[in-house]
């Protein structure tokens, strides 16, 4: 089994691009993860992960998450393997996304209008003055199936 879930920051903005021939979008980003454990001087080690994602889960990365965002990443780990100009034998290693998750909103600001924050930076999970809670809207149609 090879399955890997993964939750940290982007370094940098997702790079996007499209395989020529089938237009197919890819982004590629890395992710910042601190290790679990302190030193004994009180810092703690950083993995940087490159990941890739494709498909239109690269769009939405591509568009709406961005450097320093905490995401969370499912897919499982790839590793590449190829040959330098110079004959060298080398091996990438990377998380081959199938699911990303942003965690924390844009800005500071929440994407959710039913969420307002508090100063801390805690959600505060009140409805927003003047917004309708259940956020729907009768439709009386007689051409409706069901």
């Amino acid at each position: 089994m090879n399955h890997v879930v993964l939750i940290g920051r982007l370094t940098k903005d997702p790079e996007l691009r499209y395989i020529p021939g089938t237009g197919t979008p890819v982004a590629t980003f890395t992710l910042a993860i601190d290790r679990e454990y302190t030193k004994k001087d009180g810092t703690k080690e950083t993995d940087f992960i490159p990941i890739e994602v494709i498909g239109k889960s690269a769009e939405f990365c591509a568009n709406y998450i961005s450097k320093g965002r905490l995401v969370a990443i499912q897919g499982n780990l790839r590793v590449d393997r190829y040959q330098t100009q110079s004959g060298e034998n080398k091996t990438f290693t990377k998380v081959s996304a199938r699911n990303v998750q942003a965690l924390d909103s844009n800005r500071g600001k929440s994407e959710n209008p039913y969420v307002e924050s508090h100063q801390d930076g805690q959600p505060s999970f009140e409805p927003t003055q003047g917004l309708d809670p259940n956020g729907f809207q009768a439709i009386d149609d007689e051409d409706i199936p069901f």
